[in-house]
């Protein structure tokens, strides 16, 4: 490790937790699998004239990108558009090319590597007489769908500090698990989708179902899909055709 003069010194220990990011140091020296990972692309604008600072615009072009582009305001004048792709330098031509379309000019941009959740990235591994703990992006807790992780990783850390406290994981675990795995269900259907699929489903999302989506938040996607499957049970047909087709 190094202290504050950054100088590396060692020191002995039977718990190591790696919260050092998507290029974990820790999951490598370790012998943890690295994540495969996808690129955030983003750029900061200024809002359109006819936006309101209020709303998320949001594009699905799976010719661009199989996730989306956003339009985030972050002040009432500004915000960022951007996308997530699998290659950065495609990522940020198909990017470049979607402000030109909009005619929207680019003040800076950001960029950051995003880990996908894989179910074969263990959160704890046994070495000699000690554990080594993943949190966060180093675990690759993210949902998959929309590629955000604030939550599950902090979920993660709480998985660990109780495991470290009783010296076995909990239920807790098991829940961000299951969660995560059904973002990667999701995502799997999704990427399957045409534009004129996403359009059909849009259409299918009836009153109850969009109220739905306003009150429960992403972080609870197995109570959110149940209960919008009830209001709306087209959709349980629509993902299950592309889940054994791929929309063919």
């Amino acid at each position: 490790v190094g202290d504050d003069g950054n100088r590396p010194r060692e020191e002995a220990t039977d718990v190591l937790i790696g919260a050092d990011g998507a290029f974990s140091r820790v999951a490598r020296d370790a012998g943890i699998p690295r994540p495969r990972m996808v690129h955030l692309l983003q750029a900061v604008v200024r809002l359109p004239k006819d936006m309101d600072p209020g709303v998320t615009r949001i594009w699905f072009l799976p010719q661009d990108t199989p996730y989306f582009y956003w339009l985030i305001p972050h002040s009432p004048s500004y915000g960022v558009l951007g996308l997530i792709h699998t290659e950065e330098k495609e990522g940020q031509s198909r990017l470049e090319r979607f402000l030109h379309k909009k005619n929207i000019s680019a003040f800076d941009y950001q960029g950051a590597p995003i880990p996908l959740y894989e179910k074969n990235v263990p959160m704890r591994r046994e070495i000699a007489d000690g554990h080594v703990y993943l949190v966060g992006d180093a675990a690759g807790h993210v949902k998959v769908t929309t590629v955000g992780g604030v939550v599950t990783g902090l979920r993660g850390a709480r998985a660990v500090a109780r495991a470290i406290e009783k010296g076995r994981f909990d239920r807790e675990l098991i829940r961000l698990r299951r969660e995560l795995s059904l973002h990667r269900l999701i995502r799997k259907i999704l990427h399957g989708f045409r534009q004129s699929d996403y359009v059909k489903l849009l259409d299918l999302l009836n009153p109850p179902a969009r109220h739905l989506l306003g009150a429960i938040t992403r972080d609870e996607a197995d109570k959110l899909l149940m209960r919008i499957m009830i209001k709306q049970p087209r959709l349980f047909l629509v993902g299950l055709r592309f889940l054994l087709t791929g929309g063919a």
